[in-house]
């Protein structure tokens, strides 16, 4: 049986170099490298100048690196990205270039001329022609892959995505967003160690470090490894405030709601419109921290609080928000209120919300 293209998940990874042999003996292009050097130090002054966001420094060193390195297929498909954002001269050479024929040995050129097509039925029908050439052609796999995750046929695009890794173990990608529709299934186990072995290979991957959080926090509930990777995300991010609410969340989750409450106040003083974290102290004073009517009487009044600067600075962004601010905030308000009496409304300082005895 030809596991390359039916084995399981961990036979298709362990068995995935041997995959690199096509037909008849011929070694496989290695799209992933470039022996060209003058054309190798090219691309690195690129990668370096794309990520600093200075597309016209990077265009030149991309275009010196494709015509070298004809299978380096991210230096290709960099060219691409960067000229169709600059626009004008710069997008009209690169579509020339991709549109004249090639000779060359790989199916390089034909998928590039690909992801230029206008519609999807067109790029659809020149991945067809691809694969019908060369059925481990790994790109074309991870493009066709991507079709049926978004069109719903998430198993298919399990499969694919597995097919196409062991027919080129250097499609990052496919790993990574396997690990997602696995995600997606319900799968989460699976999906956890999916993201596990493909972050230690790409641990700087920020994107992937966040669902895994997530993953590790809202469905596995494994507090301990999801600390290990915020520790982690801080240090490359740390004034993001999405991190930080997942900070917060975990705290709450490894149930310590005064360190929880003091992030997320954290997170207000800086960004007073995070008005999800003022939410979130509010349900950490009114749910989590009281266990009796006489402390409830201590923390529902910063409940109370929160909740009003929930309700004074919310913008609602989803249904679960929207919902919050037409019945779940005004219900609790209402049980808080038959336990302390009404209190006037009124705008709310930070202040209010802080834990009893704090400075």
């Amino acid at each position: 049986m030809n596991w390359c293209a039916f084995g399981s998940w961990s036979l298709v990874l362990a068995m995935a170099s041997a995959c690199g042999i096509l037909g008849g003996g011929q070694v496989a292009v290695d799209y992933a490298r470039c022996a060209d050097a003058e054309a190798a130090v090219a691309w690195e002054r690129a990668q370096r100048a794309l990520a600093a966001g200075n597309d016209a420094a990077a265009l030149p060193d991309l275009v010196t690196c494709c015509q070298r390195c004809p299978d380096l297929m991210r230096a290709h498909i960099a060219w691409q990205d960067c000229a169709r954002r600059l626009g004008g001269a710069a997008a009209q050479a690169m579509v020339a270039f991709y549109q004249a024929p090639s000779s060359g040995r790989s199916q390089v050129h034909a998928y590039l001329r690909a992801r230029l097509a206008d519609t999807a039925y067109a790029q659809s029908t020149a991945l067809d022609a691809i694969l019908r050439a060369d059925p481990k052609f790994g790109w074309a796999l991870l493009s066709r892959a991507r079709v049926n995750r978004s069109q719903g046929r998430l198993l298919v695009a399990l499969d694919m995505y597995a097919v196409a890794l062991s027919n080129d173990p250097s499609l990052f990608e496919a790993a990574v967003e396997r690990a997602e529709v696995l995600l997606e299934l319900g799968r989460y186990e699976e999906a956890a160690v999916g993201f596990r072995a493909y972050l230690a290979q790409h641990p700087e991957d920020a994107a992937a470090a966040r669902e895994f959080v997530g993953l590790l926090l809202y469905r596995l509930g494994r507090i301990d490894e999801a600390f290990v990777w915020l520790d982690r995300l801080q240090q490359s991010l740390p004034n993001d405030r999405l991190v930080r609410m997942d900070r917060a969340a975990a705290l709450w989750r490894a149930n310590r709601p005064r360190e929880a409450i003091d992030t997320y106040l954290a997170i207000l003083a800086e960004q007073p419109d995070m008005a999800r974290a003022a939410w979130n102290v509010g349900l950490l004073y009114f749910d989590v921290v009281p266990q009796d009517d006489t402390q409830r009487r201590l923390f529902w009044p910063r409940a109370r609080a929160a909740f009003h600067y929930f309700l004074q600075h919310s913008q609602p962004s989803d249904g679960d928000e929207q919902f919050e601010r037409t019945l779940g905030v005004p219900f609790r308000l209402e049980r808080i209120a038959a336990l302390l009496g009404e209190a006037a409304a009124a705008p709310v300082e930070l202040a209010a919300l802080r834990w009893p005895g704090s400075p």
